[in-house]
């Protein structure tokens, strides 16, 4: 018997397959709507007996290995070896294939550098001050154990020496990100002096880690390093414990999202089990369909700042748009910032605030209504943008003729009014769809691209609508410019209308920006192009003082640079793809060390 027809026999594909899509019996088969393209009624089928699935609307289909191909984005080794751990069998005739695949030595490495940190933590006394931090902040021996907590202490190539003694390559190393080549030679350890706390795929694989400096220094770093991006660790795609939450998240068909990883260890520690966090970045679309094979259902807590609002607003607005239940965790003021600083003073203020949740339309229009005198027709307008903007996000009809009425009885107004004004809206987002700079608590914001404008996204490109934004900033406070600059680089615009503007912006300034002498040097299609970005700078930025343009060209400069890097991965990774495929390992590792650059 192959190893492909052990693992078939030991699993059942209508289980497998049900981890992803919600399945529905139809005679002895089951049914359920495409994960792999859109569609309203259900093309999908999976037949037990057969161990097959396929969709009549986009007509893929297979057995349970190229679902999780499909599914995953892995190759067919891969899949293997993860459906070989669910079934218990120990490969044989693959497992040359399986040890030869780059992904696979990166997580073996993984692994030993994730004992390596556990066994340094416990066992050696040069870790000391590391367990008395952790003692601090109250984890439990069983809880370090259990989530593999590490540390690393402060020398340069403690690791890798490690690593390299036991039998790995240094280009495995560089690719795993574990390890950087000094510039004049020999190799150190990316992470040093730091608290190490692994970070698992979905499927428990340990793709990554988190370090959390020790003692802070000016040669330090950051308070907290991540691996770079790698052939196996992407953190767009990747939510911290779903691979001990995911369990608990189905049964109670409920997810708790928090920032950090201390708030999901602390959380779990205290029984709730259902928690993951996104680390500190906003949910993308990626981490959305994540959560939705799961549950469809989230509760969100993030920081009450106003950066801790925009980063949440733009996740919240994607899940929206998914057709996600979202709600809104309040910690009582008083009670801590964030889930694990309130679990050590009273986590039964925590287990009540994510009970007690508020839906997130219900969070929007308390905030919306807050201190804003409602007969004041200005007032009401007001009220009105912002919400008919949160209300034209939500993907269903009855949903929104529900939040429609809502509406109308707060500010007094008939619901035909407010059809015809959202109406407004969506089109004026159609026209400038940026929402970057939307705050939760108190700004209107657009519909969001996905729902009301994608063909602008697609016409123009996100980072030519980004920069329209960053640029307009500029003119209307061109001395920030010297402040912002050092993030700018060229490549940013090279494939926008906006290139030559960012090259004479350079040339020209002086401590100032003399707007004439920019445009003389420029095309008559670029100053055209300046004309219209004054115009929105007056439009759209009209109440905007130097401090608020600052903060905002900063947020605007940090979706820029994500785009970019997007951009540029997606590029890489099929080059990568196709350079494994003809066998070239120097064309490999010089795109690796590309992907790697990427995040410095």
């Amino acid at each position: 018997m192959t190893d492909t027809q052990a693992i078939k026999d030991r699993l059942d594909i209508v289980q497998i397959i049900g981890e992803y899509v919600r399945l529905k019996k139809a005679g002895i088969n089951w049914k359920a709507n495409c994960p792999f393209h859109n569609e309203k009624s259900p093309s999908f089928m999976v037949q037990p007996e057969k161990q097959f699935w396929h969709c009549f609307g986009c007509s893929k289909g297979g057995d349970v290995f190229s679902f999780l191909q499909e599914m995953e984005g892995v190759d067919f080794s891969e899949a293997l070896k993860i459906l070989a751990d669910r079934a218990g069998v120990k490969l044989d005739s693959y497992a040359s294939e399986v040890n030869k695949s780059q992904k696979n030595r990166i997580i073996e490495i993984n692994n030993k550098a994730t004992y390596f940190f556990n066994h340094f933590l416990s066992e050696m006394p040069a870790a000391e001050a590391a367990r008395d931090y952790l003692k601090r902040r109250e984890l439990t021996t069983e809880t370090i154990t259990e989530w593999q907590v590490g540390f690393i202490p402060e020398q340069w190539d403690l690791l890798t020496k490690y690593l390299l003694n036991k039998g790995n390559s240094i280009d495995d190393l560089l690719a795993s990100g574990l390890a950087i080549k000094k510039d004049g030679g020999g190799f150190y350890d990316r992470f040093r002096g730091r608290i190490m706390f692994p970070i698992w795929d979905a499927h428990g694989n340990v793709v990554g880690f988190t370090g959390r400096i020790l003692v802070e220094t000016e040669k330090s770093g950051g308070k907290y390093v991540n691996t770079p991006q790698t052939l196996v660790f992407d953190k767009s795609r990747l939510l911290y414990g779903l691979n001990k939450a995911k369990t608990e998240i189905k049964a109670k068909d409920f997810t708790v999202l928090v920032e950090g990883q201390m708030d999901v260890i602390a959380c779990h520690q205290a029984g709730m089990k259902n928690v993951v966090a996104s680390s500190g970045t906003a949910l993308t679309m990626e981490q959305i369909k994540l959560l939705k094979r799961y549950s469809n259902n989230i509760a969100i807590a993030f920081d009450a700042d106003a950066a801790g609002q925009n980063a949440a607003k733009r996740g919240i607005d994607l899940a929206l748009e998914q057709g996600m239940s979202i709600k809104i965790i309040q910690i009582p003021p008083g009670a801590g910032k964030d889930a694990d600083e309130c679990i050590k003073k009273d986590k039964d203020v925590w287990f009540k605030a994510v009970e007690s949740a508020k839906e997130v339309m219900d969070w929007y229009f308390t905030n919306a209504v807050v201190g804003v005198n409602k007969n004041d027709p200005k007032q009401k307008q007001k009220i009105a943008e912002v919400l008919l903007a949160e209300i034209a996000r939500l993907p269903y009809a009855v949903e929104r003729d529900h939040w429609l009425k809502k509406l109308a009885d707060e500010i007094g107004v008939d619901r035909s009014v407010l059809v015809a004004e959202m109406s407004r809206v969506v089109a004026q987002a159609k026209r400038y769809p940026d929402n970057s700079h939307a705050n939760l608590a108190s700004k209107p914001a657009s519909p969001s691209i996905a729902a009301a404008s994608q063909e602008n996204w697609e016409e123009k490109g996100k980072i030519h609508l980004l920069a329209e934004n960053f640029f307009a900033l500029l003119l209307k406070f061109p001395q920030l410019f010297a402040q912002h600059a050092p993030g700018l680089r060229s490549e940013f615009f090279e494939h926008t209308p906006l290139a030559g503007l960012y090259e004479s912006l350079k040339k020209h300034y002086n401590g100032n920006i003399d707007i004439m002498v920019v445009k003389n040097s420029l095309t008559k299609e670029e100053q055209s192009a300046i004309d219209i970005l004054v115009l929105k700078t007056d439009k759209d930025y009209s109440g905007f003082d130097a401090q608020q343009t600052s903060k905002e060209l900063s947020i605007l400069l940090g979706a820029i640079k994500s785009e970019w890097q997007k951009n540029k991965r997606q590029k890489l990774f099929v080059e990568l793809k196709e350079a494994e495929k003809n066998g070239d390992p120097e064309a490999v590792q010089k795109i690796l060390k590309e992907i790697m650059e990427l995040e410095k």
